[in-house]
């Protein structure tokens, strides 16, 4: 009885939980030979409408022998939503983690981020997986609840894939697919989660990059190669067992998880990937804007910085023939944002999507240094917004404090200049007043600290090891923390006195209080011109 219970239950979760994921965040991961200071690096930003978006540390704790850890679904959404759907066992000792809508790194240095994927129905055998694999699937796991306990757990990446295999493997899992870059500083893998207790892993080369946008990316596996692949026992069986894939078109040393158990083609996915990776490679890839796939990752042009991540976060194909800056639907300025709509003429119909979003809720660049103590050797450089227009400002899991600006206010609360995430959507907003020329000021304005502040902050970092190597944990912890503290204050005061000056600049279509004519172009496209009186219109 308790177990049918439990099925329905989770079944019925399921159900609510993909009908309501939010698919739209891209991630992408680099690789620590294909970075200027060999340091990894993975992304993430949450484009979601209804994101809780407060900042905060789950501390680390010590737990008696038997104890159970609750397994809490929607815990990083609002005061209320909360509800525990089960137990499993819990360790002896959990680490100390940085959550917000997401959980994204611990204080051993291992980093997370999540792009959620789905099955694009096209025939039989994709509208039989998607049954199978999403509205069918029962479990206790969704990426939530993994991310967080993989981070109480794990010390390494290999580690965290290991945990959260076997985590899905015992409990199964209950929502939409996920496709999740993951990295300790040494290593970056890739696992996905398919649905049910299926799930691959891959270890992606140190020289490459690799980009995700709300499609499973797995492909071309060799499963025999235990040392940078992994998956659950039964990848294969399962989807030959269900007519995903027929027995003869196996080949175990040539695995594309992703075909098998999700596959998707949609443009609103492979555009984006073909962006990153022509940004990061912009002479040697090849591949045009239309093709159905693009390879798992590939090796950059050149050896890349958080700033250069930054730049492709906040990617709107600029320079392309998608440049979503030109033709009418930017107006006279330029507006590359573009807001959710609809054609009853044709419901098909979308906006190109861009990495950058204007619904996102932060943007999280971790850079990870796996030759540096493990306390230290973790950056989450975090903004709040979509990335074209907001900054970034260094924390780490191990501070023992966080400004106030991040625990304040959210999008379903009033604009509130103590809320970090109001300050930073206000300098958004006003950017639509004139984009082009405010998206000018805002990156002189965040480069501007954001420069020197690259070359500070590893100098602290490497001061913090040094001290930690002496035997200093609670120095190197104090100077860490009051390093960050002090530069995320002070870059929000920034931003509180850039959107005063965004306001007073652009308000009423003026620029510094005088007229400023639509550009000709503009004229042209709507049709301005002198009014003709009716006398001279008979004429």
């Amino acid at each position: 009885m308790l177990k049918s219970l439990r099925k329905i239950v989770f079944a019925a979760l399921a159900v609510a939980l993909v009908s309501s994921s939010a698919l739209a965040c891209t991630v992408v991961a680099v690789g620590k030979n294909a970075t200027v200071d060999g340091s990894a690096i993975i992304t993430h930003n949450d484009d979601s409408r209804v994101a809780n978006s407060r900042l905060y540390i789950v501390p680390e704790a010590d737990w008696p022998e038997g104890s159970k850890r609750n397994v809490v679904k929607d815990a990083h959404g609002y005061d209320g939503d909360a509800q525990v759907i089960g137990q499993i066992p819990q360790v002896p000792h959990t680490f100390r983690y940085f959550a917000s809508r997401y959980s994204f790194m611990n204080e051993k240095g291992v980093a997370i981020s999540e792009s959620t994927n789905s099955v694009e129905v096209t025939d039989d055998r994709s509208k039989k997986i998607k049954q199978i694999m999403g509205k069918d699937a029962v479990g206790m796991m969704d990426a939530w609840i993994i991310q967080d306990i993989m981070l109480e757990r794990a010390s390494t990446a290999r580690e965290a894939v290991q945990i959260m295999g076997k985590l899905v493997e015992e409990y199964g899992w209950f929502d939409a697919g996920e496709t999740m870059p993951l990295t300790d500083g040494n290593e970056v893998w890739i696992i996905e989660f398919y649905g049910n207790r299926i799930w691959a892993a891959w270890r992606m080369p140190d020289d490459h990059i690799f980009v995700g946008a709300n499609r499973a990316r797995l492909r071309n596996l060799d499963l025999t190669d235990t040392q940078n692949v992994m998956a659950c026992p039964d990848i294969v069986d399962y989807a030959v067992k269900n007519g995903f894939i027929a027995e003869k078109d196996v080949d175990k040393k040539n695995f594309s998880p992703a075909d098998v158990y999700a596959p998707n083609t949609k443009l609103y996915s492979t555009r984006r990937e073909w962006r990153v990776l022509s940004l990061a490679a912009p002479q040697s890839f090849k591949l045009g804007p239309d093709e159905l796939d693009y390879p798992l990752s590939i090796k950059p042009d050149k050896k890349l910085s958080v700033h250069d991540v930054l730049a492709i976060k906040g990617d709107w194909y600029e320079g392309t023939p998608f440049d979503l800056s030109k033709g009418i639907q930017a107006g006279p300025w330029g507006n590359p944002i573009r807001f959710a709509n609809s054609s009853k003429k044709d419901p098909a119909a979308d906006w190109e999507r861009s990495v950058n979003m204007m619904r996102s809720c932060y943007v999280h660049i971790a850079q990870v240094r796996g030759d540096l103590p493990a306390e230290v050797r973790g950056i989450s450089w975090f903004g709040y917004g979509a990335a074209d227009t907001t900054y970034i400002t260094p924390l780490w899991p191990v501070m023992t404090k966080l400004p106030a600006l991040y625990g304040i206010g959210d999008r379903y609360h009033d604009y509130d200049p103590k809320s970090g995430w109001w300050v930073n959507t206000r300098v958004q907003e006003l950017a639509g007043l004139r984009y082009q020329d405010a998206r000018t000021e805002i990156h002189k304005a965040r480069d501007a600290k954001l420069a020197p502040l690259y070359i500070q902050t590893p100098m602290i970092q490497d001061k913090a090891a040094e001290m930690l190597k002496a035997g200093d944990k609670k120095g190197a912890v104090e100077l860490i923390t009051d390093f960050a503290y002090a530069h995320a204050v002070d870059f929000n005061q920034r931003w509180l006195a850039l959107g005063d000056r965004l306001l007073s600049k652009y308000a009423l279509g003026y620029t510094d209080v005088k007229a400023t004519p639509y550009p000709e172009e503009w004229n042209e496209i709507v049709g301005f011109g002198v009014p003709k009186r009716g006398t001279e219109q008979k004429k």
